[in-house]
């Protein structure tokens, strides 16, 4: 039931979750909490990650100055006359958490037709306490050209940032803009004026894709990591990693094994002796360093990961399968087999494999849980593929970057448990199947 759970996480890992472990980050603030936690007193009114949507409302305009574009996407002014014109146009939020710790907004604006006049623009947000902050304006001067394809952004977290708003008398402005629940406004005024008094002036001001994402505390079912991204597609996407690492490294080994085991036990002679002194030098070499080397000299590619996992597992299946198959070899039907002038490759073919295939498979269930093991051992200490998010990636970027002084359990704690479970689950399945192959393991009934 473990392995199929498991193996169902990994097929369906894209429907579990919407989020690419590998490209995803600022969902959210760094180090959120799962949304399960508002459960609790303490944390029902954290805030979560709110996008504020751009419905644009005139409230103030003159007559030169008007709007004859307003959707959510796009906001397009156009001035033309004489004299000096403003616009305000604001849109209203309804914020219902308590204080974030960033904030992040974003826009892009352009002029055309700009002719005879200079303008001005200003972005501001006025809180549910009346005090209101300019944080942004283009840049502050007066304008008489036309822009082109102007992006801007504020971070609240950087302190860049803050001194080129004025806001080095905050300490965090995320915190002291939305410092309460209530009503927002984000307001956005452009100023109009001619260059000589006598003669009509024209612009046209393009304002889009403005968007303000106030980052939350609490996220998703796991939280999440250093840089906002979601724990727990990380660990579901984890599950391919390291069944796949698991599976393929052990299939690969259990060939290799089975393959030298009835070579060197049914051919004998010099082969039997080169096979098994190969792998008493192979038994005898310190694994775990000698990947790390490896690993380090050629690359850190998974299945690279899992060619080195399968060189360095199949010595022991191999003694295994040769002491069974130098048992098998002086039975009747071997005999009877050489009598009726099969060769020694259809003979092991024919009779060999299928007879140690048993213990083989025994072997196979049993390898996955060391290859899973030993890919998370490796990819914790800083030599697994970086592209790949299994588990112990997971544990080598929670301890890397501050999850244990954090006290983030939830980036911790689950890929730790999934290596647990799944190790137990092929333990269970291995030893089980064990007993039906080894006469000398089943229970007396």
């Amino acid at each position: 039931m473990i392995l199929a759970i498991y193996g169902a996480v990994a097929i369906f890992a894209p429907v579990l979750t919407p989020y690419d472990p590998t490209l995803t980050k600022d969902l959210a603030n760094p180090f959120a909490q799962p949304e399960w936690m508002t459960i609790f007193p303490q944390f029902r009114s954290l805030p979560r990650t709110t996008d504020i949507p751009m419905e644009w409302t005139v409230i103030k305009a003159s007559n030169a100055a008007s709007v004859i574009k307003n959707q959510v996407e796009e906001l397009v002014v156009l001035y033309d006359g004489t004299g000096s014109h403003s616009i305000n146009i604001t849109t209203v939020y309804l914020y219902p958490y308590s204080a974030p710790k960033e904030f992040l907004a974003s826009w892009t604006w352009w002029s055309e037709n700009v002719s005879a006049a200079t303008y001005h623009i200003e972005f501001a947000i006025r809180n549910p306490s009346g005090l209101e902050f300019s944080i942004w304006s283009n840049p502050g001067v007066w304008s008489g050209a036309n822009q082109t394809w102007i992006s801007a952004s504020i971070y609240s977290s950087s302190s860049e940032v803050r001194n080129r708003l004025g806001m080095t008398f905050m300490q965090n402005p995320a915190t002291e803009i939305f410092n309460e629940p209530g009503e927002y406004r984000l307001i956005l005024r452009m100023w109009f004026r001619p260059v000589s008094p006598t003669r009509p002036g024209t612009a046209k001001m393009h304002f889009e894709n403005a968007q303000i994402r106030i980052k939350g505390l609490v996220h998703g079912i796991l939280g999440t990591d250093s840089v906002g991204g979601d724990v727990f597609s990380q660990l579901i996407y984890g599950s391919q990693i390291s069944l796949a690492i698991g599976l393929s490294s052990a299939l690969l080994a259990t060939v290799l094994g089975l393959s030298v085991g009835i070579s060197a036990g049914y051919i004998g002679g010099f082969v039997d002796e080169g096979l098994m002194r190969i792998v008493d030098i192979l038994l005898c070499l310190p694994v775990l360093p000698l990947l790390l080397g490896l690993i380090n000299l050629f690359g850190t590619s998974v299945w690279y990961l899992v060619l080195l996992l399968a060189v360095f597992g199949w010595q022991g299946l191999s003694r295994l399968i040769r002491s069974v198959v130098l048992s098998l070899k002086e039975r009747p039907f071997i005999e009877c087999a050489r009598a009726a002038g099969a060769s020694k490759f259809y003979i092991m073919v024919r009779h060999m494999v299928p007879n140690v295939l048993p213990v083989a498979m025994a072997a196979l269930v049993l390898a996955v849980p060391a290859a899973i093991i030993t890919e998370a051992a490796i990819s914790f200490i800083g030599f697994g593929d970086p592209s790949a998010p299994s588990w112990g990636r997971m544990l080598n970027y929670a301890f890397n970057n501050g999850a244990f002084s954090a006290l983030a359990w939830w980036w911790v704690i689950p890929p730790g448990l999934a290596i647990t479970t799944i190790t137990l689950g092929f333990v269970f399945v291995g030893h089980a199947v064990d007993e039906v192959v080894n006469p000398r393991l089943r229970r007396r009934r």
